[in-house]
């Protein structure tokens, strides 16, 4: 929404590209979410403690989708929220500078429920008898964290896609 009230074509691209990233990020982490309830039989993540010492490779990969999540540089969420940030801090400064807040807000807690849940002492005698990814699992986090990849190693893909439609979305709304 800020890229879109930004009005700029930059903060169009942004938020059709957050969009994109949205997809991916949410996906990669709801799928890692079923392997560990396939394993757990839970969801709730801070009731777990220590999966990262029985489950490293799913914790990794969560460690990863947070990161492009919190829009870490090298992943799809950087370019986008940098597109974002940057249009909104230069049309309207007040909901940019909110905006940076809430991405470290957002950054914490995702840090928080990070240490808790995969760090630290195994609370759950499950957690310490699950076996990590298997082969098909691991296939599959690894084709999502290659578009998180793709997505910030190479946005133009994405931006190369979106420019025409912000464009003439903002010559349509400049009428």
């Amino acid at each position: 929404i800020l890229g879109i009230s930004s009005f700029t074509i930059q903060g169009i691209q942004g938020a059709l590209f957050q969009l994109i990233n949205f997809t991916i990020v949410a996906g990669g982490i709801f799928i890692l979410i079923g392997f560990l309830h396939h394993r757990t039989g839970s969801t709730e993540l801070v009731s777990l403690g220590g999966v990262a010492k029985t489950m490293p490779l799913l914790a990794s990969f969560f460690f990863i989708f947070g990161l492009a999540g919190m829009g870490v540089p090298g992943t799809n969420g950087f370019v986008a929220e940098n597109l974002i940030i940057i249009s909104t801090l230069e049309t309207h400064t007040g909901a940019g500078i909110a905006a940076l807040i809430g991405i470290v807000l957002g950054a914490a807690y995702f840090l928080s429920i990070y240490q808790n849940a995969f760090l630290g002492p195994i609370r759950n005698d499950v957690v310490a008898e699950a076996m990590d990814l298997r082969k098909r699992e691991l296939v599959i986090a690894i084709i999502f964290i290659v578009l998180i990849m793709l997505g910030g190693i190479f946005p133009s893909i994405i931006l190369d896609i979106t420019l025409s439609s912000s464009e003439a979305w903002i010559s349509l709304l400049g009428k």
